[in-house]
């Protein structure tokens, strides 16, 4: 789908115009934490308010996140988040199914006949938690956590990376956009067809591990975000990142930092601002 200069211009427009409908969390007296995890060619993120605990996928099995995650989870994690099927997305999910009690796992309605997604299904069933299915305009609520959902929407994709669940979380006056594999098609109809329109973004996950197939120059220009992270593994086969997304994102003036450079990111905010530390010492990447 291709968008005119004319209708990027009214779609900028419009979301300025309308963008106080996007549900914002008001901040609370504790700092919201973002963990984008290292774990190494694939997508785990963790999202810690005091009490409340939101997992955004896994990495591939035995890469750690069960682990990584202990120290801050608190009795049951609230809600996890698979945002398709591919397996440097949910095979972690299996180890933190085995490990704790899960409230909450949404999904976002596809199948396949993978081992690791057959696996990952029987640990859900097996789970008892309350499972969802994802659908745009929808709403994750986790504690005092509001997530608006962009994608999927209907028809679906045919291409699995494009039915990634797309989540914004506005956190007081701190937006973060979290993309899965969603790429170029993706981006276009969220601008398009989204019920709620996207807001200008503070911390965007970029879509797809940095592939030339995301972060069209288009849609980075009307999200804007500041900081960007990207989840890659070092020296991986895929070329993640692709060199024109390091270039549209520096053209837009984000910060951008990969797990590959910097390993785990860290974002806390106060939903006024927001503090970044990286477990690796790293220049911003340009």
């Amino acid at each position: 789908m291709r968008i005119t200069r004319l209708t990027a211009v009214f779609l900028a427009v419009l979301a300025l115009t309308l963008s106080a409908c996007v549900h914002k969390t008001p901040p609370s007296s504790q700092n919201l934490t973002v963990h984008f995890i290292d774990v190494g060619q694939g997508d785990a993120i963790l999202l810690d308010l005091g009490t409340t605990e939101v997992l955004i996928d896994g990495g591939e099995k035995n890469t750690g996140v069960e682990d990584y995650i202990k120290p801050y989870v608190d009795g049951p994690l609230d809600v996890m988040v698979a945002t398709h099927f591919h397996a440097d997305h949910i095979g972690g999910l299996i180890n933190v199914l085995a490990r704790y009690k899960i409230d909450n796992i949404w999904l976002n309605g596809e199948n396949a006949t993978t081992a690791t997604f057959k696996t990952f299904m029987n640990a859900v069933n097996a789970e008892g938690a309350n499972v969802h299915q994802a659908e745009r305009g929808g709403t994750i609520r986790a504690g005092n956590l509001t997530f608006v959902i962009l994608n999927p929407g209907l028809p679906p994709a045919t291409d699995p990376n494009n039915n990634s669940i797309v989540l914004n979380l506005r956190y007081g006056d701190t937006d973060f956009l979290f993309t899965g594999d969603a790429e170029n098609i993706t981006e276009s109809r969220m601008l398009i067809q989204s019920i709620v329109p996207i807001p200008d973004i503070d911390i965007l996950k970029v879509g797809h591990h940095g592939s030339m197939t995301a972060s069209s120059p288009t849609f980075l220009d009307l999200i804007k975000p500041k900081a960007a992270v990207y989840s890659a593994g070092a020296g991986n086969t895929y070329g993640h990142p692709h060199r024109q997304t390091i270039i549209n994102l520096s053209k837009i003036g984000a910060k951008i930092y990969g797990t590959d450079v910097h390993g785990t990111v860290v974002f806390s905010t106060d939903g006024t601002g927001y503090t970044i530390k990286t477990k690796k010492q790293a220049p911003v990447i340009r």
